[in-house]
């Protein structure tokens, strides 16, 4: 584990090292992003953005306010428009580059096993463990985000790469759409997609081997619920609602069945593909890159998910000793708690910690400082950074088509994960992007529309995966579709209308 120099954020918005930031960060293309959030994360975020720019030599704009648990983010664009730039030029200049990139993050993934199956065995966690811990959950976050800070340039990568296609192409026209649009699948598949075809498995068994069985299922996946560590876990009876579903409609289990068999074939034909085309070798190992990026995005924040899981005694430990809710400690930083174990008592007052928890915080990340503020300076930085944007009469938004389709329907905007069984059948599901949790619901749904993503995401991996017409990357949707409101989605063109 390597040592890791621990400073806290300014707090309070009035420091010199933010006039230097300001001019930039005006000059900046802020994407707007919506997560329930706590600062300790945010706080990981600050110490991975310093590895970021040590290791690809770029900076980082990234800020989250917001008086709720669900709150507002903005992170600066121009990020993945050079970090695309950055890894192509290295794609291009070092044949081995690319392998490289892709061993490491699954080698981030093969850490986050081990973290859990090393925490797992713990019987008892004192003070010096807890530091110990503590110290190496923010060595892996920084690991992890060092890389995946700059992940969402791979939809920018994946374009340069289809105009590459393009221009290497022999073929008749019409071959060439289905090439684009068949090569992008995972190379293989993350454990939320195999969840979904074990558990169909377990639908006919009966009796005690059904019961031995599913109680297994649960223990193995229980854990894909946790983004936050106070998250609860999927309960047994998530599970067993969902079979129960499958059990009672023949026609949604066959049609469940086929929708897996079909992605799994998908799989086998974009292989095939890349294998025949005539296309460079080189061009072949881009293609390659995105389809490995496919997986491990959606893997390694599966993996993730299962360290939370890991860390919930940690911090079950430290809600005890601190005489904090669980809630409570998240909303600290780490050089906060580990002072307070060092100290043997609370380092920063308690109401402080309380205040953040109750009535939120603005956290910015910028290149020369970072600010964590509490109570009227939330509004204060949220004003200095963000820009106000015009009230427009919008009818209809444009996004990425993820699956094609048309579909009209009841829009239900969810912002909060923990609330997707809201969906009800046959709604149009509008939320901001999508997780495990969202899988019961993107089922039951009629179409999908996100603000964020492109086509290597997760919602457009289900999208095709359900058949459910999509369009992603609308960045406005939540903010403009009510729950409620008819919508229709032409998924064909990447539009969806609002109103009838």
């Amino acid at each position: 584990m390597k040592e890791i120099k621990l400073k806290n954020p300014h707090y309070g918005i009035k420091h010199d090292l933010l006039k230097k930031d300001l001019p930039e960060i005006k000059k900046s293309k802020l994407l707007r992003l919506i997560r329930r959030r706590v600062p300790i994360f945010m706080d990981g975020y600050r110490y991975a953005s310093y590895a970021v720019k040590k290791r690809w030599g770029l900076d980082i704009i990234f800020i989250e306010s917001g008086h709720e648990q669900v709150k507002q983010l903005w992170i600066d664009d121009r990020l993945h428009d050079d970090a695309a730039k950055l890894w192509l030029d290295k794609i291009d200049s070092d044949k081995t580059f690319s392998k490289n990139l892709i061993k490491e993050f699954l080698g981030i993934i093969k850490l986050e096993k081990n973290i859990y199956n090393t925490l797992s065995k713990e019987k008892i966690i004192n003070k010096d463990k807890i530091q110990k811990y503590i110290l190496a959950h923010l060595d892996y976050w920084v690991k992890f985000f060092e890389l995946a800070y700059l992940w969402f340039s791979i939809e920018k990568i994946q374009r340069n790469i289809d105009d590459q296609i393009k221009q290497s192409w022999n073929g008749k026209s019409e071959d060439l759409d289905f090439f684009l649009m068949s090569i992008y699948r995972p190379m293989q598949l993350p454990p939320t997609s195999v969840e979904q075809r074990e558990l169909l498995k377990i639908v006919n068994l009966k009796d005690a081997e059904f019961d031995r069985v599913l109680q297994r299922h649960w223990k193995k996946y229980r854990h894909l619920s946790l983004h936050n560590i106070d998250d609860e876990y999927f309960n047994l009876e998530y599970y067993q609602k969902r079979i129960k579903a499958l059990r009672e409609s023949k026609k949604e289990y066959k049609k469940e069945q086929e929708q897996v068999k079909v992605a799994d074939k998908e799989i086998e034909i974009a292989n095939n593909l890349i294998k025949d085309a005539k296309l460079p070798k080189r061009l072949k190992d881009k293609i390659s890159l995105v389809r490995w990026f496919m997986y491990i995005r959606t893997a390694s924040i599966d993996y993730f998910m299962l360290v939370n899981a890991a860390y919930k005694p940690v911090f079950e430990s430290l809600s005890d000793l601190f005489e904090l809710p669980m809630d409570a400690v998240l909303h600290m930083t780490y050089k906060e708690i580990l002072d307070s174990l060092k100290k043997g008592k609370l380092s920063i007052s308690r109401s402080l910690i309380l205040d953040r928890t109750k009535n939120g915080y603005a956290y910015l990340i910028a290149p020369h400082g970072s600010y964590l503020v509490t109570g009227k300076e939330v509004d204060e930085l949220h004003s200095l950074v963000i820009p106000k944007e015009k009230a427009k009469k919008i009818k209809e938004l444009k996004g990425q088509t993820a699956f094609h389709g048309k579909v009209s329907g009841i829009a239900r905007v969810i912002l909060d994960r923990r609330n997707a069984h809201e969906l009800k059948k046959g709604e149009i599901l509008v939320t901001t992007m999508t997780s495990p949790e969202f899988v019961p619901a993107m089922k039951k749904s009629a179409g999908i529309v996100t603000n964020e993503g492109g086509v290597l995401c997760h919602a457009a991996i289900m999208a095709r995966e359900l058949r459910k017409p999509a369009v992603i990357g609308t960045q406005i949707a939540t903010d403009t579709i009510k729950t409620g409101q008819k919508i229709t989605i032409d998924a064909d063109n990447g539009v969806i209308h609002l109103g009838k």
